[in-house]
């Protein structure tokens, strides 16, 4: 009896493990491989929506306005097309295009309750 149980047991533990578990960080394949990741993340939200809708907020110790400006730099040097911010609101989020997606906006989220950063993916990627 117990040997049945033990694979739904596994399958439970698996799923309460948190995303980071064993530095192993689990962003969506869609993030462009140049936004790197700090190494404290924890993943808040990892959503597919039908094939083309991409949800995706982490959190962070990090400094979130200098990530963004990190991200930012690094998207333009890859070759992304990135929205110029023009104004104070703007600069608090980050929108781009290429590669398999059509567009895609990173942006500064309300901290976490424990006072860590936010920061929210939102994507349509390219059919």
């Amino acid at each position: 009896m117990f040997a049945k149980l033990l694979p739904v047991a596994a399958a439970v533990l698996l799923l309460t493990l948190p995303a980071h578990a064993g530095n192993e960080i689990e962003v969506q394949d869609w993030i462009p491989e140049v936004l790197e990741m700090p190494g404290d993340i924890e993943v808040v939200t990892d959503r597919a929506i039908g094939s083309s809708i991409r949800v995706f907020r982490i959190s962070t110790e990090e400094d979130s306005t200098e990530l963004l400006e990190r991200w930012r730099t690094a998207l333009q040097d890859e070759g992304f097309n990135v929205e110029a911010s023009t104004s104070e609101m703007e600069s608090q989020q980050i929108q781009f295009s290429g590669s398999g997606i059509e567009n895609a906006t990173i942006s500064i989220a309300p901290d976490t309750a424990d006072g860590r950063s936010a920061l929210s993916f939102d994507a349509t990627l390219s059919p």
